[in-house]
């Protein structure tokens, strides 16, 4: 992916700024990207406190006034990155959740139909994690936002547009394969746990890659064994819950 259809994307991701676009102010929109890429990369190298807006503006190539001009202080710049990460995630994962939803509505829905919606969620999702976009520092960006140390901001749009659903719709799954209320939070912990499984070679990569031997470059059959691992104890655990529910009876 270039610099310029990264930005691209980043203008039709992120969240328009409240000032008007045709007022020439730096190129306006593309400068807003560009921006939001270099944020990116600052808070991820350096964390939410140690990014300094000046950092920021000079990772940009633009003058430190345009940071308040597009976002108002650095914690909106802050909004604008996680919103701009969240769509991409979305544009890989909001087809098979919008799906799921809809198979954990109906009451008619089998076993096999609920499973098959919870391994579509995993194949999603190693699938993103497997093609992320290149930006600079995204995996660190997400992974000190995933440690809670990003602002309140920022975990607001993570929470309210992704985490919620992701999480609800999967433990909703779970619970009904279990026979138990969706408010059991014995299955909910273990929806929670089925659900990332694998997120070690995402979250402890570089741990992972030492301990099993592996290299720091992108191998897509690595990827392939990793994705098809997950799936197949996606589906083993789901398909034991279920045993689980009609042994009970």
């Amino acid at each position: 992916m270039t610099g310029t259809s990264r930005a691209g994307r980043v203008q039709s991701a992120a969240a328009r700024p409240r000032h008007a676009v045709d007022t020439g102010y730096q190129r306006g929109e593309e400068t807003r990207a560009r921006i939001i890429l270099a944020a990116i990369k600052c808070f991820g190298e350096f964390g939410f406190a140690g990014a300094s807006t000046r950092d920021i503006a000079n990772e940009a190539g633009v003058n430190a006034p345009a940071l308040q001009y597009y976002f108002d202080n650095k914690e909106g710049v802050y909004k604008a990155c996680a919103e701009y990460i969240v769509s991409l995630v979305l544009g890989q994962m909001g087809e098979a959740i919008e799906s799921a939803e809809r198979v954990v509505g109906d009451p008619e829905a089998t076993d096999k139909q609920l499973i098959d919606a919870f391994c579509e969620l995993q194949n999603r999702k190693a699938g993103f994690m497997e093609e992320a976009p290149e930006i600079d520092g995204w995996h660190l960006f997400m992974a000190r936002e995933q440690a809670g140390l990003g602002p309140e901001a920022g975990f607001k749009v993570f929470h309210e547009r992704f985490s919620t659903r992701l999480a609800s719709v999967g433990s909703r799954i779970v619970t009904r394969l279990a026979g138990v209320s969706p408010d059991d939070e014995a299955m909910r912990v273990r929806a929670v746990c089925i659900s990332t499984l694998g997120m070690a070679f995402r979250v402890m990569r570089r741990s992972v890659d030492c301990s099993m031997g592996w290299g720091t470059e992108p191998n897509p059959e690595r990827n392939r064994m990793v994705r098809e691992a997950v799936l197949e104890q996606t589906r083993y655990l789901l398909e034991r819950t279920v045993r689980q529910r009609k042994a009970a009876r």
